[in-house]
């Protein structure tokens, strides 16, 4: 019987079938989109934070310097620490600053600087602030003192008035630290360094860290709502769908009923319909959607194209796309109460 009911609409129903399948398709590819964006978006957020820098920063109470440790028990912690120690030397007659960084320590922490020439310093080489260069007429290649210019960057911090040399490996204090602790941990390590180093002030960077969690939520938000407001739209045309094959049936239903057959049961055949045109539909959307997810990653996010399969996703949206077809049919399928055998079978 089931199969004849299915077979039956097929070979009679195609278009609304179409129609039905096609709203769940589109449903479970975007769906597929979204839960997969959902899913990593908070980590992919957080990295595009990180070219904005630090989001802690350590400096001294008393005196000029805070003990190079503090980098060190940061990056025990889990976050990226960068030491930056700042003094005063001499190009030819003119007293400029010099601030020595740890190069590979401060590159993620530093990523938004522009330069021109390279950052990859060692001794004897060093990059000039582009206030400083302008002053001094330096160029990259030209002499700096003792050093030779290998780079001019850009930051619109103190950075473009200083010139930058590699930080001094036996060198146990600094002037300040920069910290970049992750999104979800920065109150954590704030803290954790605030009392075990009673002699800085460990402060976070507001503008950075309270943006960040902001967008991280709002997006998360949207994205939610937006797959919810899909999904309602989706339940309303398929429930108009199978409404309509509801009533196009009725003559069927009738006979059903009318041969004894309890309204339950003929529901149950209009469930079983939609939960299989729901199960290939979830195939194909999620097929589908995972290139679509790729694409959007690549063409927001930048990197690659890269096609990440989840069967956690795929087990996901299989079933919403059930819960839907039930719930939609269910609505449907209500009407089938209401149809008398008698008054159809009179051609009524």
């Amino acid at each position: 019987m089931f199969l004849k009911f299915i077979l039956g609409a097929l070979r009679y129903r195609r278009q609304r079938l179409a129609l039905a399948f096609a709203a769940l398709a589109v449903a479970a590819t975007l769906s597929t989109v979204l839960f997969g964006i959902y899913g990593t978006i908070e980590q992919r957020i957080r990295d595009e934070f990180r070219s904005y820098g630090a989001n802690i920063v350590a400096v001294p109470i008393n005196g000029k310097t805070v003990p190079r440790e503090l980098a060190a028990t940061a990056e025990r912690l889990g976050a990226e620490a960068a030491p930056f120690l700042v003094s005063s030397g001499r190009i030819g007659e003119d007293a400029v600053p010099v601030a020595g960084f740890d190069v590979a320590k401060s590159r993620s922490l530093t990523s938004f600087w522009h330069m021109q020439g390279t950052r990859d310093i060692a001794a004897g080489e060093c990059i000039a602030g582009e206030i400083l260069a302008a002053r001094l007429n330096l160029r990259v290649g030209s002499s700096a003192g003792s050093c030779t210019v290998r780079g001019i960057v850009s930051t619109g911090g103190a950075e473009d008035s200083e010139l930058l040399v590699p930080f001094d490996a036996a060198a146990g204090v600094a002037s300040f630290v920069e910290i970049r602790a992750p999104g979800d941990k920065i109150e954590v390590v704030r803290t954790a360094l605030a009392q075990q180093f009673p002699t800085a002030d460990v402060r976070t960077i507001v503008a950075v860290a309270s943006t960040e969690s902001n967008v991280v939520l709002k997006i998360r938000a949207a994205l939610f709502l937006l797959t919810l407001l899909i999904l309602v739209i989706t339940t309303l045309c398929v429930s108009s769908n199978f409404s309509e094959m509801v009533l196009e049936r009725s003559k069927e239903i009738g006979i059903l009923k009318a041969l004894g057959a309890a309204e339950r049961r003929i529901a149950a055949l209009f469930v079983s319909e939609s939960a299989a045109l729901a199960v290939l539909a979830a195939l194909v959307g999620y097929a589908a959607g995972v290139f679509a997810a790729a694409g959007i990653g690549r063409q927001v996010f930048g990197g690659s194209y890269h096609v990440e399969l989840s069967w956690l996703v795929c087990a996901g949206v299989t079933l919403v796309m059930l819960l839907i077809a039930a719930v939609a049919t269910g609505i449907s399928a209500s009407r089938i109460w209401g149809i008398q055998p008698a008054i159809i079978l009179r051609g009524e």
